[in-house]
């Protein structure tokens, strides 16, 4: 009995010695930097406990692209599996000398095996460079207390591989406006389908630029020339962030001038393309459209035109009528011609200043509304200049019109001052 009982005490004093042993190799293992490095690559979700290490973590790290630009980013994903109840005190990004380093967000995903729960959790950080040349990222790292079997506690730190990354200047046979990104995409919408306008007339263009990994800060313009013979109203720019970009909407109301065949240009924007490390390009097509006269402008002109001609004959007939009225009415005609001139000669001075206005503002629409609406005497002293100063505007070779408005409006004061004199001096009635 006694011999046996020496036997089992032999057994436990082994077996307890050879448990402490264990217990300090694995410390001085998890110590050391080559236990705690882990190589670059997507960690497979762990399916048991023993897939972990001595301190119940596994770590991974993955940089999505090797290779930076100047104004562009590289992602590095820091990834984290764990059981659920073990809790990181500090999670440091990767570092390098010559490059800068943001965080991102971080998303966290559990899942069970057996009885046990794990937790897999992604920390991503965006690395962009101060200089060209290779790099050498120092691996993102996390710090958390173990809490061992007898209640005593150590701050354990894993640390993910280095790994490197190369810096590019922007290449020798790219032009223009330096754009790397992704993803870029143009987008234009047209507010009719119609192939002809008239003069005056508008179409509207509403045009959508999007890139990928842009804010609103470094978003560049958008580049649009249009021919001189159209007006171009751009409306308020609306940016909206969207698909880790962002995107801005321009709306351009086109109207055209003269008459012809008009054609609005395409737009073409060159962009570096990250995915192929080579230059792109996204384009928009153009739109002819066929400008016919403005119907509405020549009726106006043709009114304008018949009455200059048909001016005549009311006096005429108001001569007529004065010599068979000459008799009993030509004292009663007189008070109420008398009666009515200030306020006639109101009139047509209000006219002229409406028609002198238009034209000093160069608003050829202006000036067609005021020129419809002016008296009979204005229209037959400048309808000859009025001619040539809209022939300037709307024939098939248009010019700026600045030599037929200024004689106009020289003609014009004449026509007031003139008609102003035959006011003050009219005849009185003894």
């Amino acid at each position: 009995m006694t011999k046996r009982l020496f036997i089992l005490l032999n057994c436990l004093l082994v077996n307890t010695s050879v448990f402490a042993s264990e217990v300090k190799i694995e410390a001085d293992d998890f110590k050391s930097p080559a236990s705690s490095t882990v190589q670059v690559k997507q960690a497979e979700p762990a399916t048991d406990s023993h897939d972990l290490d001595s301190s119940g973590i596994r770590l991974s790290a993955e940089l999505l692209n090797n290779v930076v630009y100047p104004e562009t980013e590289v992602e590095y994903n820091l990834t984290v599996e764990s059981r659920a109840d073990v809790h990181f005190s500090n999670i440091r990004p990767p570092r390098a000398e010559g490059a800068n380093v943001r965080r991102g967000n971080q998303d966290h995903q559990y899942h069970f095996v057996g009885n046990d729960e794990f937790r897999v959790s992604t920390y991503r950080f965006y690395v962009s460079a101060e200089r060209t040349g290779l790099l050498r990222l120092e691996g993102a790292s996390l710090a958390h207390v173990e809490v061992k079997e007898d209640g005593s506690r150590r701050r354990v730190v894993s640390k993910a591989t280095p790994v490197h990354l190369e810096s590019r200047a922007v290449p020798d046979n790219y032009y223009g406006l330096w754009l790397p990104s992704t993803s870029v995409t143009l987008e234009q919408q047209w507010s009719s389908e119609a192939e002809t306008l008239q003069v005056g007339e508008s179409i509207t263009r509403t045009l959508t630029l999007f890139i990928k990994g842009r804010d609103i800060d470094s978003f560049p313009e958008l580049p649009v020339t249009y021919p001189e013979n159209v007006n171009v109203y751009n409306e308020r720019p609306h940016f909206e962030g969207r698909d880790g970009g962002m995107s801005i909407t321009l709306q351009q109301v086109i109207v055209p001038r003269t008459e012809g065949e008009l054609t609005i240009p395409a737009i073409a924007i060159p962009w570096f393309d990250l995915n192929i490390n080579e230059m792109n390009i996204v384009a928009v097509e153009s739109l002819t459209l066929s400008i016919t006269p403005n119907q509405t402008q020549t009726l106006a002109l043709q009114s304008s035109h018949q009455t200059h001609v048909a001016g005549y004959w009311p006096y005429i007939t108001l001569f007529v009528t004065a010599l068979w009225l000459v008799t009993s009415y030509l004292l009663f005609k007189a008070r109420r011609a008398l009666a009515r001139t200030p306020k006639q000669t109101k009139v047509v001075i209000e006219e002229g200043k409406c028609l002198q206005k238009a034209l000093e503002e160069n608003n050829p629409q202006a000036v067609l509304c005021a020129w419809r609406n002016a008296d009979e005497h204005v229209k037959r002293a400048c309808n000859p200049l009025m001619q040539k100063y809209l022939k300037a505007l709307y024939s098939a070779n248009p010019t700026d019109g600045k030599k037929e408005r200024d004689a106009l409006i020289v003609q014009l004061r004449a026509t007031k001052k003139s008609k102003k004199q035959a006011a003050d001096f009219a005849s009185i009635e003894p």
